[in-house]
């Protein structure tokens, strides 16, 4: 259940330099959840995809069960779980698409998906369907660890022709529309638009195009803006900085459901020694490669500012695509929720790394308390030689990436049923 009762976060503009962000109405302690919400759209990994990491089609629920999940990974086919009641999966739920074979972790998912984008994206089991052709040729530019898909485009644009009312479908318009104030022609900078990648964005806006055209829908007025060559551009780079990573894995909810058992203290020490042989296997065969991962776009969470000290961040608890912000440390009423856009490894690298990555894949320079203020110094000695004698210099561009639409500024309930 994702429905808060009350208005607890809010957007703001927060300066020219940083555009908008999300802020607390109420204190929050340290492990409190400060938002919960679905996305938007989301979508799975296509290289995760291929490597056989099976997950709902709609809501990435990772869909194989704990144990053969557990046996894939480390390379053990006679692996057993302890306790096989704590696996999360319920195989009698799954569900296949009748015309093209996609799989859902239950009839509602498909229903959903079938009702927002999936009727017209569904390709009836045709190899040779353009959608087929558009992932095969993201793959060939975009190689683990992958941070977006294309099907996120796919089905921005699908949604936006299914949607009941124009009304509707502007929940998208605004969200794209505000991106591009935001980034200005700086979006085309990110990259996902270099020229070694011409060839294949050329190919992909061709594919994509005459798809949706070819569709012939008469809503097609709704996205005509986003099927010409710039704005095709312009949804790439909105993904590559706005799509939030979302990892979802059947044997973490099963090593939760093993802990809340509270079982005898040696039986406990048993079953809690296994897993950890399970983790070093899989360490050793599979590596940091353990989730059924995706990418999503979420309303809110997306006008959180990025800080290399960042007071909350995203968690996926439910093995679905819910998103949980909870809280780092405590955040006082009227404070910004700050998130971090570096996965943890890379956030331990040297202040020039993390402001090199974040430019070429956020579009900004970082100026946070870690990089650029009081505690820059103490935090980041280890600078590997980097000539970072600019670091703090202000940047005509955006500093920190954007967040709401002009309509979104105000109190906001986190219910996105």
């Amino acid at each position: 259940n994702t429905k808060n009762q009350n208005r607890m976060v809010e957007v703001r503009h927060v300066s020219e330099e940083k555009g908008r962000g999300l802020f607390a109405l109420r204190d929050y302690a340290e492990g409190e959840d400060v938002l919960v919400e679905r996305p938007l759209v989301c979508a799975q990994f296509s290289w995760n995809k291929l490597c056989k990491y099976r997950a709902c089609a709609h809501c990435l629920r990772s869909m194989e069960p704990a144990q053969e999940m557990a046996r894939r990974l480390s390379g053990k086919p006679s692996f057993t779980m302890p306790h096989p009641e704590c696996c999360p999966v319920n195989v009698a739920q799954h569900c296949t698409c009748p015309g093209c074979g996609e799989t859902f972790c239950s009839k509602e998912c498909l229903d959903q998906a079938q009702d927002r984008y999936h009727e017209m994206l569904c390709t009836k089991g045709h190899p040779d369907h353009p959608l087929n052709l558009i992932d095969e040729i993201w793959r060939s530019m975009h190689h683990p660890p992958e941070t977006t898909s294309v099907m996120l485009i796919m089905r921005i644009l699908a949604t936006m022709l299914q949607a009941k009312t124009d009304e509707e479908a502007d929940v998208f318009r605004q969200f794209c529309q505000n991106y591009e104030r935001i980034h200005g022609e700086n979006r085309f900078l990110h990259k996902l638009l270099q020229p070694q990648f011409k060839t294949e964005i050329t190919s992909l806006h061709g594919l994509v195009q005459n798809f949706f055209v070819e569709l012939g829908s008469p809503h097609i007025h709704r996205i005509r803006d986003w099927l010409s060559e710039d704005g095709f551009r312009s949804l790439l780079a909105l993904i590559g900085t706005n799509g939030a990573g979302v990892g979802t894995s059947s044997i973490a909810v099963f090593d939760r459901n093993l802990t809340a058992l509270n079982l005898p203290k040696q039986e406990q020490a048993k079953a809690s020694k296994k897993m950890d042989a399970l983790y070093v296997a899989m360490d050793k065969v599979s590596g940091s490669f353990l989730d059924c991962e995706g990418s999503a776009l979420f309303k809110l969470q997306s006008a959180c500012n990025h800080s290399c000290a960042p007071n909350a961040e995203s968690r996926f608890p439910d093995n679905c695509f819910v998103l949980h912000l909870t809280a780092l440390r405590p955040i006082r009423a009227g404070e910004e929720i700050l998130i971090s856009y570096l996965e943890e490894p890379l956030l331990n690298r040297s202040k020039s790394f993390r402001q090199q990555y974040l430019l070429e894949n956020y579009l900004f320079k970082c100026v946070c308390s870690k990089c650029c203020g009081s505690d820059a110094a103490n935090n980041d000695n280890d600078d590997d030689g980097d000539d970072d004698d600019d670091c703090c210099d202000e940047d005509d561009d955006d500093e920190e990436e954007g967040g709401e639409d002009d309509d979104d500024e105000g109190g906001w309930e986190t219910d996105e049923d």
